[in-house]
């Protein structure tokens, strides 16, 4: 791969989608699939202008933006839930991280075992952690900017917006158990106990929102001050929110909920008029790292393996979309207080459980540990189908969503 003419053709993308961002974001062509579109075009399936690189290395490339492009909007994520989401909505946030990510995991897990022969329980298994986690990038398109303000209430798109954030890092644990369960790990159910849950996510998570409120508490009082200004947020917070991946994955513990954990600690600290600057340069941020993983993605689309799925191809992706979230979501509805009884708001959480980033980043990374080929190959198909898939249809369904569930008394106004 030639690094400048991947970043000239990321430039330029991000150049002209910004000259017509505003109508992008009314139409349901998502800035991911198209940069995703562009590097199948430039790769070397198509007009062959960018090589292919030596596979390792273009595995390496792909999981550093993964990280980088999490860190990112993980940061955007936590700036953008309301201070008192959680203390409002514990029940519901933590039955949906919890429960609603393990059933996804089970769910994903029984597609892979019915529909691929060849694939043992625990091969399965692996490959529904890997999918399971809801990802905050493709995610952010749907429950930020004016349309999904304009159409879908506050509790529906704040509690995707947590859970998407959350479940990241706490797929971890769930994809090194599955590592485990699938016969691939080199440690056990002890060691996986101790070092993986307990200090890599645990004890990370703990330290990382002490390290976040440390750093909300020096930005607010640095604030008042007067010993900062508007032009030192944007580095200040995406500098935080790069210091707890580096620092935490550099003691070998989990950079991604080390970000999400330490970035909601240091939200809750910054002042209203900083948190409104906050979301707008985050969100800046969030396109210009989500841009390069979906382009590098598009370079590297395992085009042959997929052929040799043959039917498998069209039906795994399929299945996976019906069948992973919609019926956890349902199944959980009665015991979730925002979404009791509200069959069309729980059937659009249900529908919008998106799979991108963070399924390559745990692609990338099983695909090293196990050497299992297919854990890259048929996570990354499904990517694509849920980019494609729910970029097209957000903007239709959360209108339809909204004259349903108004007429229903779903939500109120003050929802909105």
């Amino acid at each position: 791969m030639d690094f400048m003419l991947i970043v000239f053709f990321i430039s330029l993308f991000i150049i002209l989608s910004g000259a017509v961002y505003k109508k992008l974001q009314s139409n349901s062509i998502t800035e991911p699939f198209l940069a995703l579109l562009l590097g199948v075009i430039v790769g070397p399936d198509v007009l062959g202008i960018i090589d292919s690189a030596p596979v390792s290395e273009e595995f390496k490339i792909l999981e550093t933006a993964c990280q980088f492009t999490l860190a990112m909007t993980l940061m955007a994520t936590a700036l953008r839930i309301p201070q008192d989401f959680f203390k409002r909505n514990a029940q519901t946030a933590s039955l949906l991280v919890i429960f609603g990510m393990t059933f996804m995991w089970l769910l994903g897990s029984l597609v892979f075992y019915l529909i691929v022969p060849n694939f043992s329980m625990g091969q399965s298994l692996l490959l529904g952690a890997v999918i399971a986690p809801t990802d905050p990038v493709v995610a952010s398109t749907l429950t930020s900017g004016k349309m999904a303000k304009k159409y879908l209430p506050g509790f529906l798109r704040n509690n995707l917006s947590f859970e998407s954030g959350m479940n990241d890092g706490l797929s971890y644990p769930i994809v090194f158990i599955a590592l485990l369960l699938g016969g691939f790990a080199t440690y056990d159910l002890a060691d996986w106990t101790k070092r993986i849950f307990l200090y890599q996510n645990v004890l990370c998570a703990v330290l990382a929102y002490l390290v976040g409120n440390g750093a909300g508490f020096l930005m607010r009082n640095s604030h008042r001050a007067g010993l900062m200004n508007k032009k030192t947020i944007l580095p200040f917070s995406m500098a935080v929110a790069l210091f707890l991946l580096a620092g935490f994955n550099a003691l070998q513990m989990n950079g991604i909920i080390a970000v999400f954990a330490g970035s909601l600690a240091f939200a809750k600290d910054i002042t209203s008029n900083e948190e409104l600057e906050e979301k707008h340069v985050q969100e800046s941020m969030e396109r210009l790292t989500t841009t390069p993983v979906f382009f590098i993605l598009g370079l590297m689309l395992p085009w042959q393996q997929w052929n040799l799925l043959g039917w498998k191809a069209i039906a795994i992706p399929l299945l996976i979309l019906i069948f992973r979230r919609i019926p956890a979501v349902l199944a959980l509805m009665p015991f979730l207080p925002k979404f009791r009884n509200k069959i069309y708001s729980s059937l659009l959480l249900g529908w919008f459980g998106p799979i991108g980033v963070a399924t390559l980043y745990y692609s990338v990374l099983m695909k090293e540990k196990s050497g299992m080929e297919e854990v890259w190959v048929i996570p990354s198909l499904i990517v694509v189908a849920s980019t494609l898939v729910h970029g097209l249809t957000s903007v239709p369904l959360e209108k339809i969503y909204h004259r349903k569930a108004s007429r229903l008394k779903e939500f109120s106004e003050q929802d909105t």
